[in-house]
């Protein structure tokens, strides 16, 4: 990127560059003028230089003070105003300084000897043109300059988000491995003969989040392939009469979406409906799909608050993490609804996967 130093000698040059290429054009056009034809080299080049003054100075009065008063505030009427006045003046002293200083060296021509209302005219003409033609220039530069830094702006956005999500994943998959290890521990305890098989399936998910989950979007088969089999890891260490039911509605072939958003809402069911086997546990997971491109996620799980409380100094951030995942992959495109009763904890997740 361009610091402002180099930024500000190239414009320098390129207003350089433009006033000697105006300069040399007018000592073309006035070498080329009939009136001028007895007039000396040096009193034609006086003549150019004069003549670019007057126009440089409506120039950088409008670039330099009006364009930033009036045009870019939309002040149009006082812009234009001013333009003219501007404009009318610099007309006014080059005629001025026909009569006056330069008159005395050029030539006998009587219309440098007094204001000739047809020679004021032509030059607010060419007075506005320079006006005109560098005000273009200046709008369409600094629009080009804006483009730029807007484009850069949005660039440094998507990678601080990028950024952020791949430290939200990251936060999710040692979260993930700390409960799953917890279940392999309660069953070592218990000297289970599904540890082994417990630890086996632990390996084919870890092996999904360490390879498969590096995408910003994975194959939807896969993802509920993965949830499947991450509520089989639950399931083996609870009754056998404990209802689990996975459900899932509608076709979802060619369905991408981001990886890991539904393992923090089914774990949080798991956690906090499941509270013995004397009592009323259950857990409800529906997936929906419709011809719209629309998925819905459905939880509902068994709640007890007295029994919750206990529970509450292991913490999480699974929930949190999610929630912030979805706000930056699907903004304004996913409803999240959580809905806690007496008994019962529903979450409800609508995303448009198109």
């Amino acid at each position: 990127m361009a610091t402002p130093i180099l930024m500000t000698r190239s414009k320098n040059i390129y207003h350089i560059i433009f006033w000697f290429v105006s300069v040399l054009f007018w000592l073309f056009s006035l070498f080329l003028a009939s009136e001028y034809k007895n007039v000396l080299t040096y009193q034609i080049i006086s003549l150019a230089i004069a003549f670019n003054i007057c126009f440089a100075a409506a120039v950088y009065t409008n670039l330099r003070i009006l364009i930033p008063a009036f045009f870019k505030k939309k002040a149009f009427f006082l812009f234009f105003l001013s333009l003219f006045i501007t404009v009318g003046l610099s007309a006014l002293l080059i005629q001025f300084l026909l009569i006056y200083p330069l008159n005395s060296f050029l030539t006998e021509n009587d219309g440098f000897k007094s204001f000739v209302f047809t020679d004021w005219i032509n030059f607010a003409f060419f007075s506005f043109i320079y006006v005109g033609v560098t005000s273009i220039f200046s709008l369409t530069r600094e629009w080009f300059i804006l483009q730029k830094i807007s484009s850069q702006l949005k660039d440094i956005e998507k990678e601080k988000l990028e950024a952020e999500l791949k430290v939200l994943k990251t936060q999710i998959k040692p979260h993930f491995l700390f409960n799953s290890l917890n279940n392999i521990y309660s069953l070592a305890l218990d000297k289970s003969d599904d540890t082994a098989t417990v630890v086996l399936q632990l390996s084919d998910l870890m092996r999904y989040i360490l390879y498969d989950c590096n995408e910003r979007l994975v194959d939807i088969n896969k993802e509920l392939d993965f949830t499947r089999n991450y509520i089989s890891l639950h399931k083996i260490r609870l009754d056998e009469t404990t209802p689990i039911n996975f459900i899932v509605n509608g076709h979802f072939d060619g369905h991408k979406i981001a990886p890991l958003l539904f393992e923090p809402f089914i774990e949080n069911a798991f956690k906090h409906g499941l509270y013995g086997k004397d009592l009323d546990s259950f857990i409800n997971i529906t997936f929906n799909f419709d011809e719209n491109d629309q998925m819905e996620l459905v939880i509902e799980n068994s709640y007890d608050p007295n029994w919750d409380q206990t529970k509450k100094k292991s913490g999480g951030i699974g929930i949190e993490n999610v929630v912030r995942r979805l706000e930056l992959i699907y903004p304004q495109k996913h409803k999240l609804d959580i809905e806690k009763g007496e008994k019962t904890f529903k979450i409800s997740l609508n995303i448009e996967l198109s």
